[in-house]
């Protein structure tokens, strides 16, 4: 059994960062403080602050209100999870669960052991009819929900089934799955969401509803203001080191830092914030007059990608979209914009492993390097020749090509990346007209109505790659049927019926502005080759030959060039210094992941 890492284990937050695409080793993530010595002394209590920049509307994280990042983090302490990701990208199973392995592959089948002692806060015990009705629910939740990559987890079982009064729970596969352990998060209580609603019971904070089956309680809630978790007085496990968690909405960076600063009024205790020279100096001069700061800085799970518009009569053409590859630096554009705010930062070259996910060391090289002497036999081969001053033309004396690009406003990294972006592509004869957008207008209406011709934009790297399936085989399409679509199991074994698949209805992109990113297919790919391998890649349990086959579908995505990945946006974690045990998770509750293990320093450490 594979068990949560044990309290005072001093984590100290590092996550490595990998190598950048030239095959440099830059280093591992920044810390500015040392962790305390082992002589130190630890409080029993105590409170700590989180800074967020909004709470939750719905806290069931699997309804449309629900499904964000700051939900995520505050249910990820209350309702139990089956496993958590920790910062080296391992599922580990959490306190309700005793056991969870794989006892059988003809069919599949898992065992979960749910500990005796395990109860919801209300007193009903937590049994195999809790997992019975999250999963029923899931297949009617799933396709709204901004990313449902899930789905095909859920529609995969066959049956539940409860033994030992309901505490040993057999969960069966129609085939093989290998995401097994990504199932059954946020567990939400049956008799409570049977009677009041699976969306309706947690929509606003009601007490007799939203009760706990993990170490934290909600236990009040200013709207708009601060949010408050206790330790749960009826858990059954270790409780938590922490009495609370407080939930403050600071809605900038800068507020979030100056809160961070003012630590006598105890404001922030810890927080999320954009890295840049700004963060770096004010970490600096506290650190000159307390060192009661420390920070973090790691890869976040948000990828920015150059995005092709497939239904487009010039980029449409995959030659056109290779040599724009071709006369593009990654490395350069990296280092001209994001790099101004985080100097590690390292260009991305894969579209299903993040930066120091286990397997990315199968990643084969990418068959698109930078090559503007190949670049230009490509654009010959479609027509364009640079004319006296260099300029690509129709045949060297025609029209211009000019491209078009779509960005978000108020992105000084994405200003400086698309101003970095029209140099490299004009030194090649290229043209490139940058319009750019709210970022609600770019992710609600350009990019599902194909209002684009390229467009910078951000995605998500789930922990679990083939959860991103939806993003490249589920083309948007135009249908008239309202959701939720009606959803059947019997069929799934047939090879034409693909687990992942959610018609969405033209021009929309369910949960985007929420989670700030890319939920659907918005290219318009439909490469019958690509969906194989993620069918190929859910099937396989098999850990080396999951990575390779995920390396041959980024291969092949490389060839189809729906995207260009850029870089994973960076995310620096700033605590204060007492603060220990706080570390970043690359899964949706980022660093809320352990704090049931988050416990403050008493004295100084000594040594």
């Amino acid at each position: 059994m594979e068990l949560r890492k044990a309290a005072l284990a001093l984590l100290g937050g590092v996550a490595a960062i990998a190598s950048a695409c030239n095959g440099t080793s830059p280093p591992t993530a920044v810390s500015m403080s040392q962790a305390p010595s082992v002589t130190s002394v630890f409080a029993s209590g105590g409170t700590v602050t989180v800074a967020v920049p909004y709470l939750p509307k719905n806290f069931n994280p699997s309804t449309p209100a629900g499904a964000n990042r700051v939900t995520q983090m505050v249910m990820e302490q209350v309702w139990p999870q089956a496993f958590v990701i920790d910062p080296g990208y391992q599922a580990e199973t959490t306190g309700f669960i005793d056991s969870a392995e794989v006892v059988g592959l003809s069919p599949m089948t898992v065992n979960y052991v749910i500990d005796p002692k395990a109860t919801w806060s209300d007193g009903y015990p937590i049994t195999a009819a809790d997992f019975e009705y999250n999963w029923q629910q899931q297949l009617q939740a799933s396709p709204v929900l901004a990313s449902p990559g899930f789905l095909a987890g859920y529609r995969d079982i066959k049956s539940i089934s409860g033994s030992n009064g309901g505490k040993t729970v057999k969960v069966v596969f129609i085939s093989p799955y290998s995401d097994w352990e990504g199932l059954f998060a946020n567990l939400i209580p049956a008799h409570i969401a049977e009677r009041a609603g699976w969306v309706s019971a947690f929509a606003g904070f009601h007490p007799s509803d939203l009760i706990s089956g993990g170490p934290f309680i909600v236990s009040s809630l200013e709207k708009g203001k601060r949010l408050v978790l206790t330790r749960n007085s009826r858990y059954w496990g270790a409780p938590a080191h922490l009495q609370s968690i407080v939930f403050r909405v600071e809605r900038s960076d800068q507020n979030s830092l100056a809160s961070l600063a003012s630590l006598k009024k105890g404001s922030v205790s810890i927080a999320e914030v954009t890295p840049s020279p700004q963060v770096d100096e004010a970490i600096a001069r506290d650190q000159a007059l307390s060192s009661a700061l420390s920070a973090t800085t790691t890869p976040s799970p948000v990828l920015w990608q150059l995005v092709f518009n497939l239904n487009d009569p010039v980029v449409g053409d995959r030659l056109m979209r290779t040599a724009l590859a071709l006369i593009t630096d990654p490395d350069q554009l990296a280092a001209d914009s994001v790099g101004f705010d985080d100097p590690l930062s390292a260009s991305a070259d894969s579209r299903v492993f993040a930066q120091g996910q286990p397997g990315s060391g199968a990643e084969a090289a990418s068959p698109v390097a930078y090559n503007p002497v190949q670049a230009a036999k490509l654009f010959k081969s479609l027509g364009y020749e640079p004319d006296e001053h260099g300029t690509l033309r129709a045949y060297g004396v025609g029209s211009r090509l000019i491209l078009t690009i779509t960005g978000p406003q108020g992105s000084g990294v994405i200003d400086a990346l698309e101003r970095q972006l029209q140099a490299e592509w004009a030194s090649c004869g290229v043209g490139l007209i940058v319009h750019n957008v709210p970022m609600k207008d770019l992710l609600k209406a350009a990019l599902p109505h194909g209002r684009y011709q390229l467009a910078l934009a951000p995605f998500v790297m789930p922990v679990f790659p083939t959860w991103n399936a939806i993003i490249y085989t589920d083309p948007v399409i135009p249908i008239s049927t309202s959701f939720p679509p009606n959803l059947r199991t019997d069929s799934l074994g047939s090879s034409s019926t693909w687990l992942w698949s959610v018609p969405t209805p033209a021009g929309t992109e369910p949960g985007a502005v929420s989670l700030g990113a890319v939920t659907r297919d918005v290219t318009g790919l439909e490469d019958p080759d690509v969906a194989a391998y993620f069918e190929r890649i859910m099937n396989e349990l098999n850990t080396d030959a999951r990575a390779q086959l995920l390396s041959r579908l980024d291969t092949v995505l490389t060839q189809d060039l729906p995207t260009f990945p850029l870089f994973q946006e960076p995310v620096s974690l700033i605590r204060q210094s007492d603060i220990v045990n706080v570390s970043e998770s690359p899964g949706p509750a980022g660093p809320l992941w352990n704090a049931e293990d988050w416990v403050v320093e008493t004295t100084s450490p000594t040594g």
